[in-house]
């Protein structure tokens, strides 16, 4: 027997997506049932690293005092290091682009999707159900309905709701049952993810660039320093090592870096997060939609995977809200939620997949760098392009580039 229980909507995984989308469908008056089979706080691989952009919407969550509070690091600049050059970039005004803040955040994430769940949950309007999504409910014509599930307790439920919505990560489990995650071969990596403690850190976040792998380290709260691996899969199988000694191998051709990690301790184990490299087809159905990871794998190398988690859970709920509110939640009536993407996250998603496709050539990555190196004002544009607030059809304006571009060096990168 199969306990059923109905909601407004239901969304599957509690992490920032699912987590935010909940918090605003809730304020807006809807009962949401947020489905997760994890008890909170839980470890999350991640570059723990969030752009300026994200702080205004924070703001608007009304979660950035609890993480003030909780000891969130500013993160002032970037300095990109590799094949023996080195630049820094701050978050600046580009052109037309006005910084929210000269700064990101980086926090542990376990701490950050805690704090993003309660906020859900204080609404009064979000039950938070412990279970693990086993597969959708469908209708007669194959519209969504909500999703099956099975407790801890092995009991199984079946939560319907007019609105689904897969939230549910890079492994998408409704992201598969719906039919549109593919595969992207070239882009196949793993993340190993550590922290380290007492280790002597600035303002800024880092990232270490190889031949087919690349650091991503940055201090977080707690008097912690967040370190990122991404590597090319297939690398990492050809060592045949255990996660540490592949992490300690890779670390060790960064000579500098390993010295300053040397000089504190490693606090926490190393784990691993993939493969990562998926793409959707679609992101809205009838009855269902997707958001944040589900809709495919962000690089953490610009550290906009948090923004695009909850700017499109921004975008969803202004789509969700007047949908629900008319008693639908069909593809016609989340259509603007499909346009939203296309307009303010497509162009950012191409961006970052143009990156990945830079990275596989280390001629250009070290062209690139010297470039960067000798303009320091450039590598403010390219710092701040990753920062999500300034619009990629600003880079096509003289205005733009012009100063970055002939501005030589007037600043040393450090």
């Amino acid at each position: 027997m199969r306990r059923e229980r109905a909601f407004d909507a239901v969304i599957a995984g509690a992490g920032p997506a699912g987590s935010t989308t909940a918090l605003r469908l809730a304020r807006a008056g809807f009962r949401v049932a947020l489905v997760e089979h994890q008890a909170f706080p839980r470890f999350k691989a991640c570059g723990e690293f969030m752009s300026p952009e994200c702080l205004p919407l924070l703001e608007d969550l009304g979660v950035a005092g609890d993480l003030r509070a909780l000891g969130a690091r500013e993160v002032g600049a970037m300095t990109l290091h590799g094949y023996g050059r080195r630049a820094r970039g701050g978050f600046v005004d580009v052109g037309a682009a006005c910084a929210p803040c000269g700064h990101g955040w980086a926090v542990r994430r376990e701490l950050f999707d805690d704090v993003l769940l309660r906020a859900a949950l204080g609404t009064g309007g979000v039950e938070l159900v412990q279970a693990r999504v086993t597969g959708l409910v469908r209708g007669p014509e194959g519209q969504v309905l909500g999703v099956t599930a099975r407790g801890a307790d092995g009991e199984t439920l079946a939560l319907r709701a007019r609105l689904t919505i897969g939230a549910d990560g890079l492994r998408s489990r409704l992201a598969r049952e719906l039919g549109v995650q593919r595969a992207v071969p070239w882009l196949d990596k793993l993340a190993l993810t550590t922290r380290y403690a007492d280790v002597p850190w600035g303002d800024g976040a880092e990232v270490h660039f190889l031949e087919g792998a690349y650091f991503a380290c940055t201090a977080v709260d707690g008097g912690l320093v967040s370190l990122n691996l991404v590597v090319d899969r297939e690398r990492y199988a050809a060592q045949g090592l255990p996660r540490d000694a592949a992490l300690e191998a890779w670390l060790a051709r960064v000579p500098a870096l390993a010295e300053r990690l040397a000089r504190g301790r490693r606090v926490d184990p190393v784990r691993g997060l993939g493969p990562l490299a998926h793409r959707t087809t679609r992101q809205t159905f009838d009855g269902a939609a997707l958001v944040g990871d589900a809709c495919g794998y962000v690089d953490p190398v610009t550290g906009e995977g948090i923004w695009f988690a909850l700017e499109g859970a921004r975008l969803l709920a202004d789509s969700a809200i007047p949908a629900l509110s008319a008693q639908r939640a069909d593809r016609v009536a989340l259509e603007g939620y499909a346009r939203a993407r296309r307009r303010v996250l497509a162009p950012r998603a191409a961006f970052a997949t143009l990156l990945q496709r830079g990275l596989r050539h280390p001629r250009l990555v070290r062209t690139v760098l010297g470039l960067l190196e000798a303009r320091p004002n450039l590598a403010d544009v390219l710092v701040s392009v990753t920062g999500d607030y300034v619009p990629l059809r600003e880079l096509v304006r003289p205005r733009t580039w012009r100063p970055a571009l002939w501005a030589t060096a007037d600043r040393q990168a450090s």
